[in-house]
């Protein structure tokens, strides 16, 4: 069991200011339990997890573990274990079944002890084919699993997870999810995760809320208070139960989860016959980024094509991608979706031209104005292309390049932080390694965005980002498709996607084989193509499936629901009365 007892967390900024990261906290976590820890970027779960890791020592107050106060900086291991977002910095070893063995191997177990449980892990989260593989040539989604293997593999008490789950994609993810909480409900290990994703919990999961450095739980949160808290990533079962109370149609508890939601709306269809008059409503148009509709052309010759490429990693290797054609033409947002390894990263990787194709070809447009870059990519972890001093001279590094003089850099870095929602005041004159993960991507797109790119190519882009940020990308990427720029972008997001995609792409592979685009079109069509879904081994979209669920009994209007926040809205626009 680890508790926090009035624990909190200061530091000093360049100023000598005080600025307090974590209010005075009381706090347990004890086996077989599960807490999800819910927050903005830069709220503060990372700093409450180092301290419960023994990472970090706390100002005041003090931390327990089984009963006996924790020594800052003394390993836990193999008691506590705890995996970070970023996976590569983690890794000790040159092959997977190393990694998994090295932190067995610091246990002293019996090498026949430790060839079993490398075998164990290996098998139990699918990695036994790759076994030998240097964990950094992984995709992110293998990264991850690969350490969860390795903690789990030492059997700790407690499990912490910092928004380590950000770069699997969705089915991946819940499989993972479900099977540490089939091993905290056998009473064997207690987990807590930190998350800024708006993915929903598991049932049986207590959520609690960190705010400005306090943490306390959603039952102290009204309807109002939910929907108020536009940067917190709150359930989407949770918001729409809110949004939905505050129009004075939902009774009882907030539901957390989509299982509950979807409960309460059988339960009150069972008790009226009349789905209300929202079926017969108008469309509903989201706040978000509207699409080319598919029948709508797109306009101009493609700025980017695909014509049926294929790369292997060596002669005689057999191939990642295979026959793959794609195009992407001026003010066109493509995105590619597909489960972890199915070769989104390559792709983007061979139309920035990092790898040659093994065969067909890559062809790209050349800007007309010169300084334009004809393609940049955003890799998926951006933050580690900040390189400057501050976050302002990072932003307008390409214009110092350029010779654009000292006062223009500064206005339009200014602009360029704006638009991705990050303060000049606050943040101009920080220096890039202080800021949060999520605030670090934000700083990495504002400087993609002071001078674009014909076709900007983007890996992963929401990953870290709290619905703030996700927001501010939104409407960054809009206005680059509004000025006629090409985005490949690559996601687990499905609600993104949705937002800003005008066409998705679904990639999947055979056991063994490479990486095919197996189908796609408009979002919406994609999202209703069950086969398509099922053979790209990715779910329905949440908010898709509660919209079709709400409209089916009549409580939503027909029309065009595109994401999360346009549901919340469709339900607070709409006139159906739920019958309790």
């Amino acid at each position: 069991m680890i508790r926090l007892e009035g624990a909190s967390f200061a530091v000093r900024d360049a100023s000598g200011t005080s600025k307090t990261l974590l209010h005075p906290t009381d706090f347990s976590l004890e086996r077989g339990e599960r807490h999800l820890v819910l927050g903005a970027n830069g709220s503060g779960k990372t700093t409450l997890l180092r301290l419960m890791a023994g990472l970090t020592a706390p100002a005041a107050g003090r931390i327990l573990l089984d009963e006996e106060p924790l020594a800052a900086g003394s390993t836990q291991w193999p008691r506590v274990a705890v995996i970070f977002e970023e996976p590569d910095p983690q890794f000790l070893s040159d092959t997977v079944a190393g990694e998994i063995a090295f932190g067995l191997e610091s246990m002293a177990l019996a090498p026949a002890e430790t060839r079993a449980r490398v075998a164990e892990a290996l098998e139990e989260h699918g990695l036994a084919a790759l076994a030998e593989r240097d964990p950094r040539t992984l995709s992110a989604g293998e990264k991850t699993r690969a350490l969860l293997a390795a903690a789990l593999a030492a059997r700790p008490s407690t499990l912490l997870l910092d928004q380590c789950f950000a770069h699997l994609d969705p089915r991946t993810r819940r499989a993972e999810e479900e099977w540490l909480a089939g091993m905290a409900r056998a009473g064997g290990l207690a987990v807590l995760r930190a998350s800024q994703d708006l993915d929903p919990p598991l049932p049986g999961e207590r959520i609690h809320l960190l705010e400005a450095g306090r943490l306390h739980g959603l039952s102290a949160m009204t309807p109002a208070s939910v929907l108020a808290a536009h940067r917190a990533p709150l359930p989407l079962a949770l918001r729409a139960s809110a949004a939905l109370s505050v129009e004075g149609r939902w009774s009882g508890a907030l539901a957390s989860t989509s299982e509950e939601f979807l409960a309460t709306l059988g339960r009150s269809l069972g008790r009226s016959g009349d789905p209300g008059p929202a079926a017969s409503g108008g469309h509903v148009r989201s706040g978000a980024h509207e699409p080319l509709a598919p029948d709508v052309p797109r306009r101009g010759a493609p700025l980017l094509s695909l014509i049926q490429v294929a790369w292997a990693p060596s002669r005689g290797a057999g191939p990642v991608v295979e026959g793959v054609s794609l195009d992407v033409a001026p003010g066109e947002t493509v995105a590619l979706v597909g489960a972890s390894g199915s070769g989104k990263s390559t792709l983007l990787h061979l139309a920035a031209g990092l790898r040659e194709p093994s065969s067909g070809r890559v062809e790209r447009a050349l800007p007309t104005v010169k300084r334009v870059p004809p393609v940049m990519l955003a890799l998926e972890y951006p933050e580690r292309q900040l390189f400057a001093r501050t976050v302002a001279e990072d932003a307008a590094a390409a214009l110092w390049i350029e010779g654009v003089p000292a006062d223009e850099r500064a206005r339009r870095a200014e602009r360029a932080l704006r638009e991705v929602d990050l303060d000049p005041e606050r943040f101009a004159e920080r220096a890039p390694g202080t800021l949060s993960e999520g605030e670090k991507r934000r700083a990495a797109l504002a400087s993609f965005l002071i001078e674009p790119p014909l076709v900007l190519l983007w890996d992963e882009p929401t990953a870290g980002l709290d619905p703030e940020g996700r927001r501010a990308l939104r409407t960054a990427l809009a206005r680059l498709r509004d000025r006629g720029r090409a985005i490949l972008f690559a996601s687990h997001d499905l609600d993104f996607v949705s937002a800003v995609a005008d066409r998705v792409l679904v990639l999947g592979r055979e056991p063994g084989g490479p990486g095919r685009i197996l189908g796609g079109g408009a979002p919406e069509a994609v999202w209703d193509d069950a086969s398509l879904l099922a053979r790209g081994s990715l779910p329905v979209p949440e908010f898709h499936a509660l919209a079709r669920a709400l409209r089916e009994r009549g409580c939503l209007p027909p029309g065009r629901v595109r994401d999360g926040d346009a549901l919340i809205a469709a339900l607070s626009r709409s006139a159906a009365p739920l019958a309790w």
